[in-house]
């Protein structure tokens, strides 16, 4: 066997080395365990118990401080490839006027909706420049003087 077919054998088996040997696992977020969800009782559990047992939320409810939310993700990424989420949480704890748990939503992978953004924009009357009218665009407009104080400017 010579070099060259040899070279080609072994390319292939090295690459998919290569980018498997740089596929990182990323878990991100605090994941609530389900044994853990189990421990809280809606009307009776606390913030200070919920604290205790879950931690800092990864966000508060910006008016109030009456949901909590906690969100987890693992991705998986292969070398420079978009990562890929494996599996995702949030757990929303909403809390009554007394700091009781008043209703305790879990939500998973299967339950996400996927929005799509609108990639139409808004048509305007005018002119659009382009690169040399920006550029040149002020050349001879500048007069002289200064529009504050009729001065020469300088």
């Amino acid at each position: 066997m010579n070099l060259k077919s040899r070279t080609f054998k072994i390319a292939p088996l090295l690459l998919i080395t290569c980018l498997v040997g740089c596929a990182t696992i990323d878990n991100r977020g605090h994941d609530v365990q389900p044994e853990q969800l189990a421990k809280i009782k809606v009307g009776v559990t606390t913030k200070e118990q919920i604290a205790e047992l879950l931690g800092t939320p990864s966000s508060v409810s910006t008016f109030g401080n009456k949901t909590w939310i906690y969100m987890s993700e693992v991705t998986k990424r292969r070398a420079f490839f978009t990562p890929h989420v494996l599996k995702s949480n949030v757990t929303r704890i909403e809390f009554d006027e007394q700091g009781k748990v008043k209703s305790l939503d879990s939500l998973t992978e299967k339950d996400k909706q996927v929005v799509f953004h609108i990639q139409r924009t808004t048509p305007t009357s005018g002119h659009t420049f382009g690169v040399l009218e920006q550029i040149f665009g002020n050349v001879g407009r500048f007069n002289g003087k200064d529009p504050d104080n009729d001065k020469p400017g300088r």
